[in-house]
């Protein structure tokens, strides 16, 4: 895919919990982080003249002082550069000015890239200064100076932009053990979404050479006051097909009713309304905006858990035409969460952040050679009891020469603690991959990686990996991969 990382803000929103009881139980108590939201628009100068629009999300966690980090995504909006996606980490400093107005500036930097924009590796940096005014309790409008450069390529602009800010609460827990009984009336934990949804569907695109792009994804759901209205935020990316690179991030409202003639009391029909950007993999969308109009059933066979399928249509500006199929299988995040909104015994669980530098040491390319690239990623860890663990994994180029290379995993880990200050662990994952003139055939690919981990705090890890990726299709040769990463634990409320 050109990007797997703004799969990055729905990686935060999958805390996953299936979990079994914490060993040592204690007082479970509810936490609050605080943390701000941006989301902007802003017109960057390409060579030539051309001009590219360019989205950028970011969701940035309190660290004290006034200062704040966490994960970015850009993506194009419009232009002729569809596909394009960068994702990485943003620093910022905050001053408030009096009378409802703040100062901020930060330092963003990432990795990506796409649709044969000029980025070299990949790395991006982007210093900006933004004046924020208060237009409500939590809500804030914004105008931003940016310099966006990639150091490698051809990229330098600098440019005016707008931007909407919100603040909130990251909720977590602490203690061990079972959850209290007053937890029934605690809010969501983690960024508030109450469902998370695996996809794998496929695009029949009209009048195309090779009609069928084979995709897989994910979606994040919030429920609201109104009964069977959702909104929230979906991914996905080519993994089978002609087309590996593409990769699309939407918002996404969905209504459904329960029919009254029904025999299964549970299933549901209606509709899907998304929108966002997407391109990459020669699939084409112009500038990148996309939407899609998607007719959905479900049926949930067990507490906790739904499957479904959609069928529906996708279009862009630019003249993409397509016929969209998919199924997925979803699970309510929290025990408090579910169709009945009834409180089920849950307990404390692990749940890991974990920020990843990884170094291939040879990766197969489009011009036959094998060569080393780096990429930035991040991981979402959430344990389904003791030992055992699912993982949710995006990661970008930017070092190598790849600078549109990506990928985005899934799988399972398993943990164990021979000593107080050290953890050990391995992880299987699969998942969809491309960009960067890297051969990776229909997008899907295979990792396994073995780490170790030592303790940098009472909630945070240093953890070395070391592992080997491999492509699906064709005959795909195995490439070592070596991890540096550092991880924070948060409880979430699990089963």
């Amino acid at each position: 895919m050109t990007s797997s990382c703004p799969v990055l803000t729905l990686l935060l929103a999958a805390a996953v919990s299936l979990s079994s009881p914490l060993a040592q139980a204690e007082e479970v108590r509810l936490e609050s982080l605080p943390t701000s939201g941006t989301l902007g628009f802003e017109l960057v100068h390409l060579p030539g003249g051309e001009r590219m629009g360019l989205i950028g999300g970011s969701l940035l966690f309190d660290i004290g002082s006034d200062w704040s980090i966490g994960p970015g995504v850009y993506g194009a909006a419009t232009g002729q550069r569809g596909g394009l996606f960068v994702g990485g980490i943003e620093l910022q400093r905050r001053w408030g000015l009096g009378r409802g107005l703040s100062l901020a500036t930060g330092l963003y930097a990432g990795g990506g890239g796409g649709a044969s924009a000029p980025v070299g590796g990949g790395l991006m940096l982007r210093p900006a200064v933004t004046v924020l005014k208060d237009i409500g309790p939590s809500l804030q409008l914004g105008l931003s100076w940016s310099s966006v450069r990639f150091p490698s390529g051809q990229i330098h602009s600098n440019q005016l932009g707008l931007l909407l800010g919100w603040r909130q609460e990251f909720l977590h827990l602490g203690g061990d053990g079972a959850l209290p009984s007053s937890s029934s009336s605690w809010p969501a934990t983690g960024l508030g979404f109450e469902r998370m949804a695996v996809t794998v569907g496929s695009y029949r695109l009209d009048g195309a050479k090779a009609p069928r792009i084979g995709l897989i994804g994910a979606r994040a759901e919030r429920r609201s006051s109104v009964d069977g209205f959702t909104w929230g935020m979906e991914a996905a990316a080519a993994a089978k097909g002609d087309a590996a690179g593409y990769m699309e991030i939407l918002g996404t409202t969905a209504l459904s009713v329960a029919p009254a003639s029904s025999a299964l009391p549970s299933w549901r029909v209606g509709a899907r309304l998304s929108a966002g950007v997407g391109g990459g993999g020669a699939v084409p969308t112009g500038g990148g905006l996309i939407g899609k109009g998607l007719g959905t059933m479900e049926w949930s066979p067990a507490r906790g858990w739904t499957v479904g399928a959609d069928y529906g249509l996708v279009r862009s500006r630019s003249g993409l035409r397509a016929r969209q199929t998919e199924v997925w299988l979803a699970l309510d995040l929290e025990p408090i969460y579910d169709d009945a909104r009834i409180a089920p015994a849950g307990h404390v669980v692990r749940t890991e952040w974990v920020g990843a530098w990884q170094h291939h040491t040879r990766i197969a390319r489009s011009d036959g050679t094998r060569q080393p690239l780096d990429t930035i990623g991040l991981k979402l860890n959430r344990y389904l009891g003791e030992h055992v663990y699912l993982t949710g994994q995006a990661h970008s180029a930017f070092a190598g020469g790849a600078g549109a290379y990506s990928v985005g995993l899934v799988g399972l880990g398993l943990s164990a603690q021979p000593a107080d200050s050290l953890r050990i662990g391995a992880e299987a994952l699969v998942g969809a991959a491309g960009g960067g003139g890297v051969t990776t055939a229909g997008g899907a690919i295979t990792q396994g990686m073995a780490w170790a981990a030592w303790q940098a705090g009472s909630a945070s890890e240093m953890r070395l990996g070391l592992g080997a990726a491999r492509p699906l299709h064709n005959d795909g040769r195995l490439g070592p991969v070596v991890e540096l990463a550092w991880s924070r634990a948060f409880g979430m409320a699990g089963r």
